[in-house]
């Protein structure tokens, strides 16, 4: 049976977090609308929240980018496993390509329809460093070998260089970001070509 105690940290504890949600629901709107550089002062002042609320839930303004990464990847799994779902529904089966396509169609949706909150998670604590465990684009390459089933080192490599290779062809997408499927599906296409021809096998 459980405590007093313990029924008013949990009401606390779902409080916090739906605030938390509220908060970065609220930064988001902000960074779309007013840039990706802005100060933790400017964010506090869009937003209508005094930076000591925004620092006790995120710490400083790292933690309030990582928050927003870890947003952006549960968008990407949404999609991935949307298409799985579609997929099944069709065949009873998912290709490896439909996961591929899957999140590249949307981190090329969250680039092309939200540029300002695309960049805001693309940041340099988030980006690849050999030492990194976790960080927006690591959490993305991890997810995407394991959706394709490749594993072992080399395996890791092609996933932190396809990732890469996406990030670097929408950035240069942004700046004419014209037909988004057809991009999609041309560096699926490449990406899907350079896997080898049978990825149940270490790469």
């Amino acid at each position: 049976m459980k405590s007093i105690t313990d029924g008013r940290s949990t009401r606390w504890q779902k409080h916090r977090d739906e605030r938390r949600r509220e908060l970065l629901r609220a930064v988001r709107l902000v960074v779309d609308e007013y840039g990706d550089e802005l100060s933790m002062d400017q964010i506090s002042e869009h937003s209508g929240t005094t930076k000591s609320v925004l620092y006790r839930y995120f710490t400083d303004r790292a933690g309030l980018q990582a928050a927003m990464g870890e947003w952006a990847m549960g968008l990407i799994v949404r999609s991935l496993d949307d298409a799985a779902a579609a997929s099944v529904r069709v065949d009873e089966s998912t290709t490896g390509y439909e996961a591929l396509a899957a999140m590249i169609r949307a981190f090329v949706n969250l680039a092309g329809e939200s540029p300002n909150i695309y960049r805001f998670c693309d940041t340099a604590v988030n980006r690849f460093a050999p030492e990194e465990t976790g960080g927006f684009f690591n959490s993305i390459a991890a997810l995407l070998a394991e959706r394709l089933a490749i594993d072992g080192e080399r395996a890791q490599l092609w996933s932190a260089g396809a990732i890469g290779f996406v990030r670097a062809a929408t950035e240069t997408w942004l700046s004419d970001p014209d037909r988004p499927e057809e991009f999609t599906t041309t560096i699926t296409d490449w990406l899907w070509a350079s896997l080898p021809e049978h990825r149940g096998e270490e790469l």
